[in-house]
């Protein structure tokens, strides 16, 4: 059943999802969680593309590193590939927007339902500079 406090918090959540700036690009506090958000967001009539936006812009956070793509963790100071704070929650947010049937953790999915590749991939290095490094404070 409805109710008005959550339509309210539903109502600004979509509206800050789709804004043009996150400084993180995280799952748990950033970007990818937005496009998690959006990509799900079907049923609250967000179109597909908002999703598709926000991991098109993804690419402001990518670092190149190990001759691949990575994102820095909380608060930009380091390179993370953890679930929550770094790259592998990025892939997952990404996912759930570009892959065919979305996205699942592989502990919590049959194995029938994940992809064998994710589409868009080998687009994954384009834009970043070779020579992107992160800022030492």
């Amino acid at each position: 059943r409805g109710h008005e406090g959550f339509a309210t918090a539903a109502a600004k959540i979509r509206l800050a999802a789709k804004s043009g700036f996150y400084a993180q690009p995280g799952l748990f506090n950033g970007r990818a969680g937005m496009v998690a958000y959006l990509a799900a967001g079907s049923p609250h009539g967000l179109p597909a593309r908002a999703a598709r936006d926000q991991a098109d812009r993804l690419g402001w956070h990518a670092v190149r590193y190990a001759g691949g793509v990575a994102f820095p963790g909380d608060m930009l100071f380091r390179l993370s590939m953890d679930l929550g704070t770094g790259t592998a929650g990025v892939l997952l947010g990404t996912a759930a927007a570009l892959a065919p049937h979305g996205a699942a953790l592989p502990f919590l999915a049959r194995p029938a339902d994940l992809p064998d590749s994710v589409p868009g991939s080998s687009q994954a290095l384009q834009g970043v500079p070779e020579d992107r490094t992160l800022a030492r404070r």
